[in-house]
This record gives C-alpha cells, sequence and structure tokens, in this order.
C-alpha cells in the first residue's frame, strides 16, 4: 500500500493592536532602511556611504514609524477626502436622438455619471466614435414620476431654463442633477416646481440654447469651478 505522510501546522493566531502595531514598525524601518542601501550601491566610495549613514541619524521623521502613526492618525477611520461629487444630465421629451447623442458623448467628456431621458428612446446613430454607452449609462424613464423614483437621493436638482439664476452667478452642489427642456416647449411647470434650484445661460441675443448645446456649457462651467474651489482647498490646507 501507499504511504502517505501528512503534516500539521499549528495555524498563527491573530496579532494583537500592540503587535501589529511593532509589525508596522518592522516594516516601515525594513523599507527605510533598504531604500538607503540602495543609495549606498550606487556610490562609489565611503565616504558618499557614511554621508547616507548621517542622513539616516539626521533625519529620523522621514523613516520614523512614529511620523508614519502620526500622518495616519490625521485622517480619521473609515473616513474618505471628499472630491468633486457626482452629477448626472436629465432630458425632458427631447425632440431628436441626435440631440441626445450630442449631449451624451458631452457627458462623458465633462465628467458626468449617469443621463436621464424622460419621454422619450434614443435611437443609436453613427456619430458615435467614443463608444459612450459603454462608458456613461443612459436611463429611459416614461415620465417625470418614473425620474423622481429613480433619481439620486442625494442630488440636488438643478433645472436649465430661463429666468433662473444666471449660470455665471451659480454655485453648482457637489452632488446634481440637471434637468433640461426640449427647445420650443422648455420644462414643464410641473418639472420646475420639482427642482431646489433653476439657473439660466445667458446670451447676447437670442435666449433658447440647443438642449445639447445647454448642457455642454452648464457640465463646462461646472467643471471649471470645482477645479477652482479644489485648487483653493488644496492651497489652504497647505497653508
Amino acid at each position: 500500500s501507499r504511504r502517505i505522510d501528512i503534516k500539521l501546522f499549528r495555524r498563527p493566531g491573530a496579532l494583537s493592536h500592540v503587535d501589529a502595531i511593532q509589525s508596522l514598525d518592522d516594516v516601515l524601518e525594513t523599507i527605510c532602511a533598504q531604500e538607503l542601501n540602495e543609495k549606498g550601491e550606487h556610490s562609489a566610495t565611503s565616504e558618499q556611504l557614511s554621508t547616507d549613514e548621517d542622513f539616516l541619524s539626521a533625519s529620523p521623521i522621514e523613516c520614523s514609524s512614529d511620523a508614519h502613526r502620526a500622518m495616519s492618525a490625521s485622517v480619521p477611520l473609515g473616513k474618505l477626502p471628499l472630491d468633486m461629487g457626482y452629477f448626472g444630465v436629465g432630458i425632458v421629451n427631447p425632440k431628436t436622438s441626435a440631440n441626445v447623442g450630442t449631449l451624451w458623448r458631452s457627458a462623458y467628456q465633462l465628467g458626468a455619471s449617469v443621463l436621464y431621458t424622460v419621454g422619450g428612446r434614443y435611437k443609436p446613430g453613427s456619430a458615435d466614435t467614443l463608444n459612450v454607452p459603454a462608458r456613461v449609462p443612459l436611463i429611459e424613464l416614461d415620465d417625470w414620476n418614473g425620474f423622481v423614483e429613480s433619481a439620486p437621493k442625494g442630488a440636488v436638482w438643478v433645472a436649465i431654463e430661463t429666468g433662473g439664476t444666471p449660470l455665471s452667478d451659480f454655485e453648482h452642489p457637489r452632488n446634481a442633477v440637471y434637468v433640461l427642456g426640449s427647445e420650443d416647449h422648455g420644462l414643464p411647470t410641473s418639472v420646475l416646481r420639482g427642482c431646489r434650484e433653476v439657473v439660466s445661460i445667458e446670451s447676447e441675443s437670442y435666449g433658447s440654447y440647443n438642449v445639447a448645446v445647454a448642457g455642454s456649457i452648464v457640465m463646462y462651467d461646472r467643471l471649471v469651478k470645482m477645479r477652482r474651489a479644489e485648487r483653493r482647498r488644496k492651497e489652504g490646507r497647505k497653508k
């Protein structure tokens, strides 16, 4: 008969909090030592090696596990830094699939998370060279009630319509859905009442924009303002 040898190993127990910190200390100190050794390998003289040793003794903060722990402690556990938020775009009663397709492409290029159509259906065309449907989802809804039920709960609804706050003065919500109407009829009164904000796009002459153009202008304005605000926050943290 064939002989089979079986070896049993004791499963290591879970590390305590103190042991885990000590293990992390060992790893960090090993990494620092390896980095300094690599610097020494590229040096040709013992004088340069001694300089690296002086660097180790003179720069304890950079290789100190206490410093790494302090950096970790500065960020509350379980919390991630906020970014520029998310946003979507919706078209109520779109007239043509071409407008939807153009706005869909702009939505992808300018960072939108989702595109809605309310009361209309999109027919794919041949102008899509970026394969946008694979990058930004399109949700087609039968009516406004369907939008109310499916819209993100934490997003502010912003209607794009004449007579609202000028876009140049508007401060974009971190999370938002921008709602646009068709060029000839605009947004129904019920939709305007359901939106928290109403924003208008300034013009020199004729105030009604093509829906794809209007949506693209709003998304670009959001991108520019959000990036500017993010730079200011970073500069403020550095100070």
